[in-house]
């Protein structure tokens, strides 16, 4: 059937093709047009019905509810004001002295007992304070109640009406109850009548509100109703009185419907008496659950869509009417297009034997003759444009020799590298090309990598670490010298430094990423630093265990020496007195010496006071202010924790003193939940991040820092100092560091 439109398609001329498009495009137009307008009309016609229901329901719900809030109001308050004129006469006849005060209130509390309200409701009485004098659950008497919030309220109130939810022991759940208080002051009675709301059904006066639900009307037949959940109609244009399950012809599958949903809508058919059939109607409804009553706003549907039929005519009529008037309108338009096209196309056909250059003469300034000036033109050019194709290709192959002598210069480059290099997909990481020390580094085969993902070889230690390089990848458009532990095919865990950069080849966004094995250069950083480490405890070790002792001994043999000489008039003992000074300055200065080089293990209170001498060596040692504060619980038990923390803090502050030239430096050690925290900050002259991150200095705090499984960060600012921050698991490093 395609086939065959094409081809009548290809076949006919232009006019016919014109006709035939502008005729199917008005069509369609006028069609989705005319559905889209329908179908908006036909909503907002439904959400306006549904609109209108469910304010009238809500209308409903709240006329019936204020009704009985107000008869179960003054029923309350008449039972409240009777108890208070019968507890008023009492009082009277204790005053006058016919009753003692207690007699009075005794037969107060006789009469409140005896009065009922409803099946459940009682009277009882409380005190300013909320503590209950009088009630029929004897458990309750001189109870203190205003742990409740509605006693709060009725004791701050002491007179008026009162609307709260309550729960009796044997109750399922919280009801609805009211209360009316009345306040007596000269015994501080609080008098309250109170029953559940939904023990007053009786109360409620239909009449109250019987012309403002038959008068709602929704569109011409529509109305508003209500029933309780046993087919009794409280109120109904034509159904006043009756049991819709007791009413012949009456369909009621949607009643139990609406007693199982309780609210909401529901299309069904309806036909009331003297009506010749059964329409559909739509019902807004609602459950009142204190009487037990369904309120519901019903109308007809095809009064609703009425205005539909409406649309619908008017826009068949327009549609008949603009399809006749643009069928002549295509026809003459068509014509003359075409027109001229034939002439064109004969001369054109009158001139393809001829061997020189055609020229086309047309006087009208149109698209045609717009057509034959520039086909005049580009015949004029062709021979011109003849010579310079040729210089043009001959560019072109110099520039794909070019091209092809600077793809093997590339491929030479990525064969021989040093480096590990791979070309991945940068949407999904899949590797697309590799070279051999790839390979060699990870010990797979081509095979068994082209088209893989790092996740899939489980090529990272890290399982997240291949998504978090190519989305570094996709955002920044590089990542520098990244390090990640790997693993090669047969096991072995190798640390890597992985670079990555966004490159455009084969004409879509790619990765090219290196990786370096740099697992004995941190073999040999690591030996270094840790030969450093144990020379420097040794050092200490030997400072403290061997040189203080002896100097200690020198002092003592000189303050011997100092007693003996004195009160001697020579000048010896004098100086006695100032090598016994020199000794001790220099038993201080060893003892110094030895907790800088070993200092965790020689500081009897652990970190925080190595930390603190620290400072305080620094500052005098250098003439630069550096406080020191703990917060929280800065406790580290592991001593290697505490020697690697030490080590950061003494390069950092060493950092500041000679690079930074900083004038105030600060050390801060916390405990905040389960780790700990290392603050060093100076005021010095900053430098910017990434012109100098990449020292020995820094490289030596970040391996301290991966050594006890802390995260080191160094923040700084040209003029704004700078900031290094170090945290730890208190416990020691976490799995998996």
């Amino acid at each position: 059937m395609l086939q065959t439109l094409r081809r009548w398609f290809q076949n006919h001329p232009i006019r016919y093709k014109l006709l035939a498009t502008y005729s199917v495009a008005f069509t369609v137009l006028i069609a989705t047009g005319g559905t889209i307008t329908y179908s908006l009309v036909r909503k907002t016609i439904e959400h306006n019905i549904e609109s209108e229901l469910t304010n009238s329901t809500s209308s409903i719900l709240n006329l019936v509810n204020t009704s009985a809030s107000a008869s179960i109001r003054s029923y309350l308050r008449a039972i409240a004001d009777q108890d208070l004129e019968l507890v008023e006469h009492l009082y009277a006849q204790s005053r006058r002295g016919e009753l003692s005060d207690a007699a009075a209130r005794e037969r107060a509390a006789q009469a409140m007992l005896l009065h009922r309200i409803g099946k459940t409701g009682y009277v009882c009485c409380l005190d300013s304070r909320g503590v209950m004098l009088i009630h029929p659950k004897k458990e309750l008497l001189s109870q203190n109640l205003s742990e409740y919030a509605f006693v709060r309220d009725l004791t701050a109130k002491k007179r008026g009406y009162l609307e709260y939810d309550w729960k009796n022991p044997d109750d399922q759940g919280p009801r609805p109850k009211a209360m009316y208080m009345a306040y007596f002051a000269p015994w501080d009675w609080i008098i309250l009548a109170s029953a559940y709301r939904d023990e007053f059904t009786e109360l409620v006066k239909v009449e109250d509100f019987r012309e403002s639900v038959l008068s709602l009307k929704f569109g011409k037949t529509g109305y508003a109703f209500i029933a309780d959940t046993k087919g009794n109609v409280i109120l109904h244009p034509k159904f006043q009185g009756a049991n819709l399950y007791r009413q012949q012809g009456v369909p009621t599958d949607f009643f139990a419907e609406m007693l199982q949903q309780k609210s909401g809508k529901i299309l069904y058919y309806w036909k009331n008496p003297g009506e010749p059939r059964l329409r559909q109607k739509l019902v807004i409804y609602n459950r009142i659950p204190q009487y037990d009553w369904i309120v519901g706003s019903a109308s007809y549907l095809d009064e609703v869509y009425a205005p539909l039929r409406t649309v619908r005519t008017v826009f068949a009529l327009a549609a008949l009417g603009s399809l006749l008037l643009v069928l002549p309108l295509t026809l003459r338009i068509s014509a003359s297009i075409t027109s001229p096209l034939q002439e064109l196309t004969g001369r054109l056909a009158a001139g393809a034997d001829r061997d020189l250059p055609l020229r086309l003469d047309h006087p009208s300034r149109d698209e045609v003759g717009l057509l034959t000036a520039y086909f005049n033109a580009f015949l004029a050019r062709l021979d011109e444009y003849s010579g310079s194709l040729k210089a043009e290709i001959a560019e072109r192959k110099q520039a794909q020799d070019a091209l092809r002598r600077s793809e093997e210069l590339f491929s030479k480059a990525f064969r021989s590298s040093p480096n590990g290099i791979a070309i991945l997909t940068l949407e999904d990481g899949r590797f697309l090309t590799i070279n051999e020390t790839f390979l060699r580094l990870t010990g797979y085969t081509g095979d068994e990598v082209l088209g893989h993902t790092p996740e899939r070889l489980a090529l990272f230690c890290d399982p997240e670490a291949g998504g978090d390089l190519l989305r570094a990848v996709g955002e920044h458009g590089q990542v520098r010298d990244h390090e990640l532990e790997f693993r090669t095919k047969a096991g072995d865990r190798r640390l890597g430094r992985v670079s990555g950069e966004r490159i455009e080849i084969w004409d879509e966004p790619r990765v090219l990423a290196t990786i370096e094995d740099v697992t004995e250069w941190r073999r040999l950083e690591r030996e270094l630093i840790e030969t450093g480490d144990r020379e420097r405890a040794t050092i200490g070790q030997e400072l403290h265990d061997d040189l203080a002792p002896h100097l200690i001994g020198v002092e003592v043999l000189s303050k011997v020496l100092q007693r003996r000489l004195q009160g001697s008039p020579t000048p010896e003992a004098a100086h006695a007195e100032k090598i016994r000074e020199l000794i001790g300055e220099a038993i201080r200065k060893t003892r110094a010496l030895a907790r800088g080089l070993c200092p965790v293990h020689l500081a009897d209170n652990g970190l925080e006071l190595a930390l603190r001498e620290l400072s305080a060596n620094e500052q005098s040692v250098y003439g630069v202010p550096c406080d020191f504060s703990s917060e929280g619980e800065a406790l580290v038990d592991d001593n290697s924790i505490a020697t690697q923390l030490f080590y950061v803090a003494r390069e950092a502050l060493h950092n500041a003193v000679k690079h930074a030239r900083a004038s105030r430096i600060s050390v801060e050690l916390a405990g905040r939940g389960e780790r700990i925290h290392l603050r060093v900050a100076d005021d010095g002259v900053g430098w910017e991040t990434g012109t100098q991150g990449d020292g020995m200095g820094l490289r030596i705090m970040e391996y301290r820092a991966r050594l006890i499984g802390a995260t080191l960060s160094v923040e700084s600012r040209p003029g704004e100092g700078t900031v290094v921050h170090v945290s730890v698991a208190a416990g020691g490093p976490v799995a998996g560091t």
